[in-house]
């Protein structure tokens, strides 16, 4: 019988999660999009594609704001509890606008 990763038992409470994060920091996260998979290494993790506002990815503002989303995912879904490395990947809203990835959508 196959063993099915902890990432994708959990990845309900994930979206939820997200979601949750999603709305909490609305102001300057336009949206957050994870994706589970394994990473370079092997290991399982969750790649989180994240469009900003183009208010929040401005210079003065970048750092403050990445860090606090970043946190924020982290307390949500600690690695001790799902299992999954986290890594971050940022784009402002006029940037997804002008590529129109899907994954980003």
């Amino acid at each position: 019988m196959p063993m099915m990763s902890s990432g994708v038992v959990k990845q309900p409470e994930i979206g939820r999660r997200v979601r949750a994060i999603e709305r909490r920091l609305a102001r300057d996260v336009v949206r957050i999009r994870p994706a589970i998979t394994l990473n370079s290494t092997g290991d399982e993790a969750i790649f989180f594609r994240i469009v900003l506002s183009d208010e929040a990815s401005r210079e003065n503002r970048l750092q403050e704001v990445t860090k606090r989303v970043e946190a924020e995912l982290l307390k949500a879904i600690p690695l001790d509890k799902f299992g999954l490395y986290q890594y971050y990947n940022y784009r402002s809203a006029s940037e997804q606008a002008l590529l129109k990835e899907p994954a980003w959508s």
